[in-house]
């Protein structure tokens, strides 16, 4: 016979093996539906909720960018690690400096994603985000538009009046109409012809934006230290590594901290650059978040994975009888292994069908509940790369939660089994025992953990920003200069609007402020103290008089801002008690006089005189302080952008938007109105990503908490049936059903304890690395490391109470006529 021939019959009777192997795996499954059911779902469970987070992990960190080689576009920012600020943005002066001296670069381009605009016109007034761009960003991206073209050097030089529109915004506003291009539409009260269409792919730097104009740099901007306001993409060379990119740009900053000691500091407080791919120099901020929901995920996985095995042990080690005589026949270890591993891979049918319909619905509940800043979430679904890692994970659980019965079942003495009957065979009892002791380990560590971020939750709620969040209404506003080219015509009409917004029935204070808190903008720098050494890092503000009663910022010394605080009046300010504090101490600071610190700078602001003390409140979050805050009038230092603030008496504020819209606009029809919010509703954008995070973890735990009570359950209920022979004995000897009933629970009782000692040792290191993203509690919170063992304890007791009950109503007298 040739060689061929009889490799294919080899193969023919391994496929028709394999089929014999899955018929009789079927058939196994649909004698025990209950254990079938019971098994699927635990599998979909954890099969589900990993593939929800991956989704969303992959959707946000891992997929790539819709750029031609966008492994070699990179994001080149500031870094000052000692000060606290892990990223921000860089100057115009660094971008020309770097652009000049790079080898490794094939192009820098710069952004400066602050540049909103007010779109007027056809239609109703719209406030549009957009961003002012180098010339060179698209082919930095290596995009090219859609309809049209995008602006050239020189129009950026000459700063023309240009625009380049996104495909969202083209589709939105002007229907997809190709015409517009060629056509003039009004941006800030000024016409700009539209040039181009993008397409689709192109969202930089988020999808949010939606159109872009030439970025002009006034040579006053162009002062190293000062307007860290831009953001910096470039492409490396053929060839370059991006450690080779962070070398050249670390040393490029070095040269430049010794020319420029004032502006980018030294010693261990100088800025360094940092080079980083594009695609993560959006997620720093939530790659913590991410890391830790799907190690999280990974323990509940692992859970599920020895629930599996634990489940499977006990229903081979019930069919030792059956496999004991499959072996005296004469069939093969290794046949019996792979007998029962063929079936129990059905099951992981089931996990991919079960885990992705239930991974889908997760994603339709957690993706509008992640947080506002959260980069890509438009991207996350159930895309291909997470469909594999749903089968992949599914197919690895079964195939290692089967392997193990298989090897148990397979390695028993036959003539031992058949000396007995299955009901009394014990095969693979300490495995299973061990089994049940991990999943409960690793059920005490999620717990442990949601506990801790359950009371860093609870601690954080409790922090006062300082001001009140209660019937406070929000909304932001941004002048068109070309109407109010003046400051104080800027200043005139914002105290107009005030002064309507007063008027409603109902509204006790209203008030202007440049930037409100709790929003992510900012606006920062350094003020000094006439007579004074050194400079204090600040929140900038500008307000008009009624934004402190509006917010509820009491008055600590002194007096709050004025009407007669006027342009052409001395110049006043206000600081918080805080800074006060930390500049005088108990001294009076009323009198004394600061001013905005610009170093490197011949031309300094004119000295302001400290008219009152307010207190000090909170701009970022609640979990940092970093600054304290100094005011001026808006009168007197004119901003642009303002966030209005109404105080409501004794109603939701939110019912009275369109009231306070519809006197905006009796005063300038064409004021775009936007982020229209409540003072509440801001504070809480700032918590969403720790209620995410602490409410999956506690999702997490929940579910192990259950899968591990299922384990238990499962173990203490089978050996209670072996042992049932025992519990008669005992009763026909005189014991009475509580002693009975105590020996099963005593057994769970056993298993809690045993897994919640190894718990505790498996998580002081894993609360060691987490202690830097608590909050008002430390990883040794005694609090948590007493509820969660006990919690474990009496859950996993009251999961035994069935079985312990149908062991104290057994009856010894039809026990011993068995016998």
């Amino acid at each position: 016979m040739r060689q061929e021939d009889t490799r294919e019959i080899w193969v023919w009777g391994a496929l028709e093996r394999l089929r014999d192997d899955v018929r009789f795996g079927l058939r196994m499954l649909r004698k025990t539906w209950l254990w079938t059911v019971i098994v699927s779902l635990t599998l979909a469970m954890g099969v589900g909720l990993s593939t929800a987070i991956f989704s969303v992990v992959y959707g946000v960190l891992l997929q790539p960018l819709p750029y031609p080689h966008q492994e070699k576009l990179v994001a080149v920012g500031l870094t000052a690690a000692k000060r606290e600020y892990s990223r921000f943005h860089i100057n115009a002066a660094l971008w020309l400096y770097w652009r000049a001296n790079t080898k490794l670069l094939e192009s820098l381009a710069l952004t400066r994603p602050v540049a909103n605009f007010n779109l007027t016109g056809e239609g109703s007034p719209e406030r549009l985000q957009g961003a002012r761009i180098s010339y060179n960003v698209p082919s930095v991206l290596r995009v090219r538009p859609l309809i049209g073209r995008t602006f050239t050097e020189e129009e950026q030089q000459s700063d023309a009046r240009v625009a380049v529109l996104s495909y969202a915004f083209w589709k939105r506003r002007f229907g997809s109409d190709p015409g517009i291009v060629g056509r003039k539409i009004r941006l800030n009260g000024e016409p700009f012809e539209v040039i181009g269409i993008m397409p689709p792919e192109y969202q930089y730097p988020s999808r949010e934006f939606e159109l872009w104009t030439p970025l002009y740099i006034p040579p006053d901007e162009i002062i190293h230290g000062m307007n860290n306001q831009y953001l910096c993409v470039g492409r490396l060379k053929t060839g370059v590594s991006l450690e080779q990119a962070q070398a050249e740009f670390s040393g490029m900053m070095q040269r430049l901290a010794k020319q420029y000691p004032l502006s980018y500091g030294s010693g261990n407080q100088r800025l360094d650059a940092v080079v980083e791919p594009l695609a993560q120099s959006d997620t720093h901020q939530v790659r913590s978040t991410l890391f830790i929901l799907l190690a999280a995920v990974g323990c509940l996985l692992l859970i599920g994975c020895m629930n599996l095995a634990g489940l499977l042990i006990a229903r081979a080690t019930a069919r030792a009888h059956e496999i004991a005589v499959r072996i005296a026949l004469g069939a093969s270890r290794a046949r019996l292994r792979r007998q029962l591993l063929v079936e129990v891979m059905p099951l992981s049918a089931a996990g991919i069908a079960g885990g992705l319909l239930l991974a889908w619905w997760m994603l339709q509940i957690l993706v509008p509940y992640l947080p506002a800043d959260t980069p890509r979430a438009a991207f996350i679904g159930l895309h291909s790369p997470v469909v594999m890692f749903a089968i992949s994970v599914s197919i690895a659980v079964v195939l290692i939660g089967g392997l193990l019965p298989g090897h148990i079942a397979a390695s028993h003495d036959p003539q031992h089994a058949l000396q007995q009957s299955s009901r009394s065979a014990t095969g693979g009892g300490r495995t299973r025992n061990l089994l049940v002791v991990g999943q409960i380990a690793v059920t005490l560590v999620l717990l442990l953990v949601g506990s801790m971020f359950a009371r860093s939750f609870s601690a954080l709620v409790q922090v006062k920003p300082g001001f009140s969040t209660e019937g406070v209404l929000t909304m932001q506003l941004a002048v068109t200069r070309a109407k109010y080219n003046q400051d104080e015509q800027v200043a005139d009409y914002y105290r107009r609007i005030v002064d309507r917004v007063q008027s409603i029935r109902g509204v006790i204070a209203a008030g202007i402020v440049n930037r409100l808190p709790f929003t992510g903008l900012m606006q920062t720098g350094g003020v000094e103290f006439e007579g004074r050494a050194g400079n204090y890092d600040s929140d900038w503000r500008s307000a008009t008089p009624g934004y402190f009663n509006a917010m509820g910022i009491p008055l600590k010394q002194g007096r709050l801002l004025q009407a007669y605080d006027r342009p052409r009046s001395p110049s006043v300010g206000l600081i918080d008690e805080h800074l006060a504090r930390k500049v005088f101490g108990s001294e009076n600071p009323i009198g004394k006089r600061f001013r905005r610190y610009l170093p490197g700078m011949a031309q300094q602001d004119p000295w302001t005189e400290i008219v009152g003390v307010v207190g000090h409140i909170l701009n970022d979050n609640l979990e940092q302080d970093p600054r304290p805050q100094v005011y001026w009038p808006e009168t007197q230092r004119t901003q642009d952008r303002g966030g209005l603030v109404v105080r409501i008496a004794g109603a939701d504020p939110e019912v009275y938007a369109k009231a306070v819209v519809e006197q905006i606009r009796k005063e300038d029809p064409d004021q775009p109105v936007y982020d229209i919010r409540t003072m509440r509703q801001w504070v809480g954008r700032t918590l969403e990503r720790r209620t995410l995070m602490t409410a999956m973890i506690t999702l997490f735990a929940a579910a192990s908490l259950l899968l591990a009570c299922i384990g238990l359950y499962g173990v203490v209920s089978y050996t209670t049936t072996l042992r049932v022979r025992e519990f008669g004995i005992r009763l026909a000897l005189g014991a009475t059903a509580g002693t009975v009933y105590a020996l099963v629970l005593r057994q769970a009782r056993n298993f809690a304890v045993i897994g919640c000692i190894l718990g505790l040792a498996l998580s002081w290191p894993i609360t060691r690395a987490l202690k830097s993203v608590l909050f008002g509690v430390t990883n040794g919170d005694i609090v948590s490391w007493l509820v969660a063992p006990a919690l474990l304890i009496l859950v996993a007791l009251l999961s035994c109470l069935a079985p312990a009950g149908r062991a104290a109503r057994t009856g010894p007298a039809a026990v011993l006529k068995a016998e």
